[in-house]
């Protein structure tokens, strides 16, 4: 074999294997990608199933102590009217505030979350499309050294 043959072979099998490389790590990244978005946007539910689920159960346990509360005014015979009356309005606020700030919460982490996973699905798309624009690039490079080689461009 001559010389200047092997030489061609070995630019063309090294403009190939850049090229692959090129092309899977941009997949590998971008599927990575669409990993990191996928979790992400589980994590986002989830942020807001568990803050509906601790807003749900600080209700309950709310409405449980006013309940012991009224049962105590009831059972010391003090009449519910007044500033026994005004404590659990005061309170029923206190806890809708809680209820709120809870449930806020929540949906403030589920719209991180969900930020964070459009966010990494723009870095798979571009890093799917600049694999395969460096991959363009590196085969353009190695077909004109392979021309030029060649002697195609005299």
């Amino acid at each position: 074999m001559a010389e200047g043959t092997l030489g061609l072979i070995l630019a063309g099998v090294s403009t190939a294997a850049t090229v692959y490389s090129a092309v899977s790590s941009s997949q590998a990244e971008s599927h990575a990608e669409h990993t990191a978005k996928r979790q992400a946007q589980r994590a986002a539910e989830e942020a807001r199933k568990a803050a509906f689920q601790k807003a749900e159960d600080e209700e309950q346990r709310h409405r449980r102590l006013m309940a012991t509360g009224r049962a105590r005014y009831a059972a010391s015979g003090v009449e519910f009217e007044g500033t026994p009356l005004l404590v659990e309005m005061e309170s029923l606020r206190e806890s809708e505030e809680q209820l709120r700030r809870i449930r806020e919460g929540g949906e403030v982490e589920a719209t991180t979350l969900e930020e964070l996973a459009q966010a990494a699905g723009k870095r798979a798309s571009s890093a799917k499309t600049s694999g395969y624009v460096e991959a363009t690039g590196k085969l353009a490079g190695g077909t004109y050294k392979y021309g030029q080689a060649r002697d195609w461009w005299t």
